[in-house]
């Protein structure tokens, strides 16, 4: 209390303090106590001990004013105590979702199917464990060298892509490398081409290293890559960031065709591709399309997937690969904002890797996952036809809805949360060039008959 009355001036240097007997009857405590208080405040430099006289502010200590409260009118800049450059008034900030509500998500895995609690027994473990201990000291910026190992074999197995272990680095989810690739590749005025409709966060990203978005058309196929190659006849393109495999809002599968083209285009104009994989583990029709990078034979592909997309988000594993030196200047990029991941966090998902665990839980989730989406589409078809249209998703974990122009999703959002549903209302999926009433319509992270309850409460705000 003391130390706080003397920095905000309101005792000032040489002022004297309440008398021990006296301080001890007004606040009711032992006198005792008060004369320990005191005696720290002299041994810290906040007060002096005057025999016969008490105990004084240290008289040596510099005269503080007390704090002016702000004038009416003023701007916010003449409030601050300090000047800075905000980059982020108008990005977008991820909020704490409400408890206790039944929520229609934007398309995240059902956290209940994963093994968490072996992933949890062997985090445990390897921190008990002699050997175990060094995971608990600084390690590899680029991750643990026992994940990268088993997530490049899984790469192999699953996608045709192969990575050696020092072309890949561990991230804190797929935003971070996003965040990493943008840094490295683009310097401020420099043009990235990104969907139409595209990941917000992915272009707050570029904006945030400086780049101008060139917004390309999304279609059925995927990114217009014949609009594409019309803007590099006349601007320069030093990176075109793409979600081929179920694309971000809407879903949308990038052809083949388009494809191959892309990468013939970015060896012609020597421009790097950021190949956004997120959720590739799911795909229900037949087997999904190879990424980009599985066919990228000039070096031109920066691939990044997560691993918790699809277990569970609060768990940050993501990946990325790249060129080696690419790679290289990304962990040493990495160390200057996130030393290094939780590395027995790393090693306990290594092990799920190798034993196998994760191929059954991606085995098992898939499975549900299209139980799911196959009765989400059968209630929207059968009770939402008036209200909204859509296409059944090959893959991912949400569809892509949209509502009539009739229907405001903001007030939608507002009565659904009365009657605790929670929903979103469309806004983070739109931008400067993309404005479509629709929203994703997450449903992986529900059950049936949490599925059947949510769209019932949906049919109720909508009449």
């Amino acid at each position: 209390m003391f130390i706080s009355l003397i920095t905000n001036g309101t005792l000032q240097p040489a002022d004297i303090l309440p008398g021990s007997r006296v301080l001890a009857q007004l606040i009711g405590i032992n006198r005792n106590t008060v004369k320990l208080a005191y005696e720290e405040l002299v041994s810290q430099g906040w007060a002096e001990s005057i025999e016969r006289k008490g105990v004084f502010v240290l008289a040596k200590l510099p005269v503080l004013t007390r704090p002016v409260v702000p004038e009416m009118g003023k701007s916010k800049s003449q409030q601050e105590a300090f000047t800075w450059t905000n980059k982020f008034e108008n990005a977008w900030i991820t909020k704490e979702p409400e408890k206790m509500m039944l929520a229609i998500d934007g398309g995240f895995p059902d956290v209940r199917l994963a093994p968490i609690d072996l992933l949890m027994r062997e985090y445990r473990s390897l921190s008990r464990r002699l050997h175990g201990k060094t995971f608990l000291k600084y390690g590899s910026s680029k991750g643990s060298e026992n994940l990268r190992a088993a997530i490049c074999s899984y790469l192999s197995h699953t996608r045709g892509l192969t990575v050696p272990v020092e072309n890949i680095i561990i991230t804190k989810g797929s935003q971070m490398g996003i965040y990493l690739a943008a840094q490295l590749l683009l310097n401020p005025a420099d043009n990235i081409a990104v969907g139409l409709s595209n990941y917000v966060l992915a272009d707050d990203t570029f904006r945030y290293a400086g780049a101008n978005l060139v917004r390309i058309p999304v279609d059925g196929n995927g990114m217009d890559v014949d609009q594409l190659e019309a803007v590099l006849q006349h601007t320069n393109i030093k990176a075109v960031y793409i979600i081929p495999h179920h694309h971000y809002p809407t879903t949308v599968t990038m052809s083949t065709e388009r494809r191959l083209k892309l990468l013939k285009l970015a060896k012609e104009h020597r421009f790097a591709i950021i190949e956004d994989d997120y959720d590739f583990d799911f795909h229900y029709n037949n087997k999904p399309y190879l990424p980009l990078a599985s066919i990228d034979h000039n070096q031109n592909v920066i691939y990044i997937g997560s691993v918790t997309k699809t277990f569970a988000p609060a768990l940050r594993i993501g990946f990325m690969t790249g060129p080696t030196a690419f790679v290289d200047a990304a962990a040493a990029l990495r160390e200057l904002i996130d030393k290094q991941g939780d590395t027995v966090l790393e090693e306990a998902f290594a092990v799920l890797f190798n034993t196998g665990e994760m191929d059954r839980y991606f085995r098992k989730s898939l499975k549900i996952y299209r139980q799911r989406r196959n009765l989400l589409c059968q209630i929207l078809q059968s009770n939402f036809s008036e209200h909204v249209t859509f296409n059944i998703p090959e893959g991912g974990l949400a569809v892509w809805t949209n509502f009539d122009e009739r229907i405001n999703l903001i007030k939608m959002t507002e009565d659904a949360a009365k009657k605790r549903l929670q929903i979103d209302d469309g806004s983070f999926y739109k931008n400067e060039s993309f404005a479509v009433n629709g929203i994703r319509l997450g449903f992986a992270s529900l059950d049936e008959s949490e599925m059947v309850e949510a769209l019932s409460i949906l049919k109720k705000v909508l009449h």
